[in-house]
């Protein structure tokens, strides 16, 4: 066979959808996050709050339980935008925290400390199909533990409750999906774009917390020294209170919350995290590493 025969000649073949690139980003990265035993009992007993708040709800609408425990109707306080931001939302907000911190460091810092990135980049994926891959991973897990048993749980309060709850409580759907979503996205970005500076997964997670415990700290400073909630703008954890009060309609004296916050403020402080975090993230993800 001639030399010029063997000459290198580009994939003519057709190429896999987008979608399909990405998905196997988040395939393998899903594969490696439940290789921790730790982390797969962890994300067991994420789903135990919903479990235990639908007992509650259950047995809230059964006298004959009721009587059995001897538990006196009025003290149970009743079950509206209060009660579920109270006992669903904020332990699922939690919950979000705790699993994002364990096991978003973890997800982009060894491919850049392995010089994995121009592995990657050099298939047809690009930087946002990788960063989507890895960022369905924590949607996915979140949403399992957040606004999909929330929704459950509200639908089992309509079905219960009836003579036209949901009608009158349909903004608490809405307010389950938006809270979960906005917090799941800012802190998945946000452990992104540090753990993709610092490159150290142990080192990674408590900046991460450093910087949620250090925006809480200033917070309270910045409101103590000067008034008002211009606070909240650097603490994002009193963002997501003001976003759970409003969009659930609950009352803030069960919450203790003093912050005088807009809603417009709140959902910019998650925009602006985001929107910050994605632009370190996109920066520091090259398809080539400078070597001096």
């Amino acid at each position: 066979m001639a030399i010029f025969q063997k000459a290198y000649q580009g994939y003519a073949g057709e190429l896999t959808a987008p979608l399909q690139r990405t998905l196997v980003i988040f395939r393998y990265a899903l594969a490696d996050v439940f290789q921790s035993r730790i982390f797969t009992a962890f994300f067991l007993l994420c789903f135990l709050p919903s479990l235990l708040l639908l007992c509650v709800i259950y047995t809230y609408y059964n006298l004959e339980l009721l009587m059995q425990f001897e538990v006196p109707i009025e003290d149970f306080i009743a079950i509206d935008g209060t009660f579920f931001a109270l006992f669903m939302q904020y332990p699922q907000m939690f919950l979000l925290f705790v699993m994002i911190m364990s096991i978003g460091p973890t997800m982009i810092s060894p491919d850049l400390r392995n010089n994995a990135m121009p592995l990657y980049l050099s298939r047809p994926i690009n930087k946002a199909s990788y960063i989507f891959g890895k960022l369905l991973v924590l949607l996915f897990l979140g949403s399992l533990i957040s606004w999909i048993p929330s929704l459950i749980l509200i639908f089992l309060q309509a079905y219960l409750a009836g003579d036209g709850w949901l009608i009158n409580n349909l903004h608490l759907l809405a307010a389950t999906v938006v809270t979960s979503l906005s917090w799941i996205v800012s802190l998945s970005l946000l452990a992104f774009a540090i753990s993709a500076s610092v490159k150290w997964k142990a080192v990674a997670r408590l900046f991460f917390f450093a910087f949620y415990l250090f925006g809480s700290i200033l917070g309270e400073v910045i409101k103590a020294v000067f008034g008002g909630w211009g606070g909240g703008l650097v603490d994002i954890s009193s963002a997501a209170e003001v976003l759970v009060l409003a969009m659930y309609d609950a009352d803030a004296s069960y919450m203790e919350s003093s912050m005088e916050m807009p809603i417009w403020a709140a959902a910019f402080m998650f925009l602006a995290v985001s929107v910050l975090a994605a632009l370190v993230l996109t920066r520091r993800i090259r398809a080539f590493q400078v070597v001096s």
